[in-house]
């Protein structure tokens, strides 16, 4: 009797793990080696936001966190694999154990705070933001501000001396036309456009990723509303930089073609921290430098195209920086740049090279990656996540 027991519990403890196993997934490195490169995958059967999964190597047995953000879409940290090989790893469900510093969200009164760890890396602006003294059309929301370093440096200058319509990291069109009238939703004193936070879609936070999902509405002050933009910022678990991605989705709602005419700058913007802004003599320090992937700097960066495009500069008496890639999907990869030539403002502006235009019922996506750096840039890390978004890892279910 003891015997038949023992054999049935020996039987069931060897089941566990195939009962846990939920796929059997098959991991390419591609032409590069890659490190501490964030990885997403679309498993073959749906899955649960919320429950533990874990990758399970079959040759070192080590486990991988890995974090479903929706029915579709498996998140994880590629730690070290050589070019040109592959791994091969089981998809369980449970948990992976030890961990590295989770990113999370968190909802305020004001907006979402976002932080790796103890440490915060970004607010997003839910609530009308407008600071005392201000013209009342200078209202805004939906927009990144602070952006702060891993050493807490704020990277970015919301409502600055000089360009009051600015606002840290946003996005926005300059020159369209709708319905025959000239409509621009980044210059607010004209007065004729703006942009909206309207509502947060979704959150998700685990042990790989934190998911933000929020939509936003551009309105014509004349016509109502022309757009509804829906943002997804994707922020990955590293605290000796920052990383995340925000994918923006712009549908047009309206009866009427939205035309983005052919123009000097527009789209998705970064403006840098007040003390690289000489119109503001309280807190001006230093000016930033410029780097984009084809060498160019301030001087001569701007309206050429650019795979990436660093901004570095001192802030609190230390230097600190962003870079932000394009991904290869993008209109017009790899689009042109805006570089302001004094104040410390960039953004890509697909619209240099020509108009287009979003058709009633129509898209227009963009998707960009940000690496928050203390210091100087990581030459080599910025070729990794280049390479990352060119020739990405490649993952093939193979089985359940």
């Amino acid at each position: 009797m003891v015997s038949k027991l023992l054999f049935v519990l020996l039987w069931l403890l060897s089941g566990l793990p195939a009962l846990a196993q939920v796929a059997v997934v098959e991991v390419s490195a591609g032409p590069h080696d890659r490190h501490a490169t964030p990885v997403q995958f679309k498993p073959d059967k749906p899955l649960s936001p919320g429950k533990n999964y874990y990758l399970l190597n079959t040759a070192t047995k080590k486990r991988v966190p890995a974090q479903a953000v929706d029915n579709g879409t498996v998140y994880f940290v590629l730690d070290n694999m050589a070019a040109n090989s592959k791994g091969t790893y089981h998809l369980m469900a449970g948990q992976a154990g030890g961990g590295t510093a989770r990113p999370t969200l968190e909802q305020q009164a004001e907006g979402v705070q976002v932080k790796v760890g103890t440490k915060p890396v970004f607010f997003y602006q839910t609530k009308d933001a407008l600071p005392p003294n201000t013209a009342e059309h200078y209202r805004r929301s939906g927009f990144i501000h602070p952006l702060y370093s891993p050493d807490r440096q704020v990277l970015t200058d919301d409502f600055p001396v000089g360009h009051t319509h600015q606002h840290a990291l946003f996005a926005a069109w300059v020159k369209t036309t709708f319905k025959n009238t000239s409509v621009d939703f980044w210059n607010q004193h004209l007065k004729t456009g703006n942009i909206e936070h309207l509502k947060v879609l979704d959150v998700q936070q685990g042990p790989v990723v934190a998911r933000l999902k929020t939509e936003l509405r551009y309105k014509s002050l004349q016509f109502g509303e022309v757009l509804r933009e829906v943002w997804t910022v994707t922020v990955y678990p590293f605290t000796d930089y920052f990383l995340f991605d925000i994918e923006q989705e712009q549908t047009n709602t309206s009866q009427d073609t939205l035309h983005i005419d052919k123009y000097t700058y527009g789209g998705v913007a970064y403006r840098g921290s007040r003390e690289w802004n000489r119109t503001d003599s309280v807190h001006f320090t230093n000016r930033w430098q410029i780097l984009t992937d084809q060498n160019k700097t301030l001087t001569d960066a701007n309206h050429t195209h650019a795979r990436w495009v660093d901004a570095t500069g001192v802030v609190n008496g230390q230097k600190t920086g962003l870079t932000v890639f394009g991904f290869p999907s993008n209109l017009r990869y790899p689009q042109a740049i805006r570089v302001h030539p004094d104040m410390p403002y960039w953004c890509y502006s697909p619209m240099v090279d020509g108009a287009f235009y979003i058709a009633p019922g129509g898209t227009y996506q963009t998707r960009n990656r940000y690496y928050v750096h203390k210091g100087e840039a990581d030459k080599n890390l910025i070729q990794q996540i280049q390479n990352s978004l060119t020739e990405p890892v490649a993952v093939r279910v193979v089985s359940k």
